[in-house]
């Protein structure tokens, strides 16, 4: 079923654009976990971490229940390591990257409560508000499982609306690939899609992946968790996906 589905979102993005979306002088990308931002869109990270006069990374937890059976404070710790080498790999000073420590598994929905949801926007709406990006990118809105990841396209579009922001927001592809219901596929806008070609920096994008992927606990398990190998595949190839969304 993942070869399938894999298979047909693949032919989904033959008519996709190849730009490169290199034109921006400030972006920030939201990642619900520390690894996500690598996963999804790191080729396109590596370059314009040389070319934008600004890139920032929001973290919106820590990654604490990636091992569920370790010590959340100690998991959060190690991982908190690893997205400090990645971002010095990059040559992305950590100043350039926010973390809201907000909880693993269970990041603030819409849906949910209130005004835990009403202060996560705060909060990033302030970091957008200091930026003020170009473009911001956070984890595409069918990406239905994690949940995290959806409650992290609600918290984006409700905090540019609270800040009154305007710029071009993107929605990256990271469990998309892997759980996307077929059913749903029309949702997806190839008029909207951009293939970003990252063949100049796949490599590097690998040696970032692996920092994440093969750094583990004393028990053999990789810290940022054991991700399918189905799932990870596509992202050892040449190029990433984005859909340019609305905003309002």
């Amino acid at each position: 079923m993942h070869l399938l589905r894999r298979r047909i979102i693949g032919l989904t993005l033959i008519p996709a654009s190849k730009k490169g979306l290199s034109h921006y002088r400030s972006i920030l990308v939201v990642a619900p976990h520390p690894d996500d931002e690598i996963i999804g869109l790191g080729g396109y990270l590596v370059r314009q971490s040389t070319i934008s006069e600004r890139v920032t990374i929001v973290y919106l937890t820590d990654g604490e229940k990636s091992l569920e059976d370790l010590a959340p404070g100690i998991v959060a710790s190690e991982r908190l390591k690893l997205t400090r080498r990645v971002l010095s790999h990059m040559g992305i000073a950590e100043s350039q990257a926010r973390w809201l420590h907000l909880p693993d598994g269970a990041v603030p929905r819409m849906s949910g409560d209130p005004v835990q949801f009403a202060a996560a926007t705060d909060r990033l709406a302030a970091i957008i508000s200091e930026v003020v990006p170009d473009a911001v990118f956070v984890t595409h809105p069918l990406e239905t499982w994690p949940y995290d990841h959806i409650a992290a396209y609600e918290l984006v579009t409700s905090a540019l609306k609270r800040c009154a922001w305007s710029c071009d927001l993107y929605g990256y592809w990271v469990w998309l690939w892997y759980s996307m219901p077929l059913r749903r596929i029309a949702e997806i806008s190839v008029s909207r899609l951009f293939r970003l070609d990252i063949a100049e920096s796949i490599d590097q994008k690998g040696v970032l992946m692996n920092e994440y992927l093969d750094r583990c606990a004393p028990d053999g398990r990789p810290w940022s968790g054991v991700l399918p190998a189905e799932m990870l595949k596509v992202f050892r190839r040449p190029f990433e996906v984005v859909e340019k969304l609305p905003v309002s």
